[in-house]
């Protein structure tokens, strides 16, 4: 996880350090004489008073590029979140996909899966006993989790939660779905456990609510796990269920896990409105604008990481043998 957040930090880091050369530059050229013990004097002191055409002249130029260092800076945050995120929900795939949990979702199972027709080495077990080549083989298939049921809700909570970080406070309009009005009520009462003093703050309430409604709308989560050869294959569902090696909805016992999550990362209002501008330039087309999306007035940069980890199942830890399929 530290890598890849490391990478994809990369392209920001190189922003903000340009943002500040550039600031550094304005500050230069502007000669500006950074003098803090005179603050308190600068209304009587008219020395210099011809220099101001300078400061005016330069002064919207350099407020654009200290906005564009905060808003790199977020992105960066943002960045990070989405990782930590895509971590969270694979941890909690990890944790909830081997739990005991009402039918149909029991031990190691989830609600349904499909395989994925665009997932790059996919090879098909040989199901034929007759086939010289049955039995383990190398490669696998890589399977989508279909969404909707209990797990799958519970994972993406998990996703949903850890972009709350990321998500403003402020009301954009969005409101929190009924089914989510108990965690709302959940996460208030953790707060004001955590920090007494917030209690004075009659927005608190509002504010969590704006972040959980704007996380729950603008976040969204997949689940895919790959099932090696080497492993009796899923596909026996035709087979009698006393002869199956799996259920219909059940996973490989140490199936590896990827969970990638998408969360449209609110941009500061500013900024955000300048950025989504299309500007024509000489050396290709405009590739920052075509990315930001406008929902319910508020600028977004959609952003994506994906975590994998190891299901760790409770089936027994017995040699896997191939049967009769």
């Amino acid at each position: 996880m530290d890598r890849a957040v490391l990478l994809a930090c990369l392209p920001w880091l190189a922003l903000l350090a340009g943002g500040v050369a550039a600031a550094l530059l304005l500050v230069y050229l502007s000669r500006t004489c950074v003098r803090p013990g005179r603050l308190l004097q600068v209304h009587r002191d008219q020395t210099g008073g011809v220099q101001s055409l300078s400061f005016v002249l330069t002064l919207p130029l350099f407020v654009l590029v200290i906005l564009f260092i905060v808003q790199v800076s977020q992105l960066m945050i943002g960045t990070i979140v989405v990782h930590y995120a895509a971590f969270a929900a694979a941890r909690s795939a990890a944790v909830w996909i081997p739990a005991e949990c009402p039918p149909p979702e029991g031990a190691n199972c989830i609600s349904a899966y499909r395989l994925d027709p665009e997932a790059p080495d996919q090879h098909m077990p040989i199901l034929d006993p007759e086939d010289p080549a049955y039995g383990p083989a190398p490669g696998g298939l890589t399977y989508i989790v279909e969404p909707g049921s209990f797990k799958y809700n519970q994972i993406t909570a998990a996703a949903v939660l850890a972009c709350m970080a990321a998500s403003p406070s402020r009301d954009v309009g969005l409101g929190l779905p009924p089914a989510a009005s108990g965690s709302g009520g959940v996460l208030e009462a953790v707060y004001r456990a955590m920090a007494p003093s917030a209690a004075a703050n009659p927005r608190t309430t509002a504010r969590l609510y704006n972040k959980l409604a704007y996380a729950l709308h603008n976040t969204v989560v997949e689940i895919r796990f790959y099932h090696k050869n080497a492993e009796p294959p899923l596909l026996t569902y035709f087979l009698p269920p006393e002869e199956a090696e799996f259920r219909f909805n059940e996973l490989g016992w140490q199936d590896q896990l990827t969970v990638t999550v998408w969360h449209n990362y609110a941009l500061l209002p500013g900024p955000g409105r300048f950025l989504a501008k299309v500007f024509p330039s000489p050396v290709g087309a405009d590739r920052v604008a075509p990315r930001i999306k406008q929902i319910g007035g508020v600028h977004c940069l959609p952003l994506t990481a994906s975590a994998t980890l190891v299901i760790e199942g409770e089936k027994p830890v017995v040699r896997y043998q191939y049967g009769v399929y």
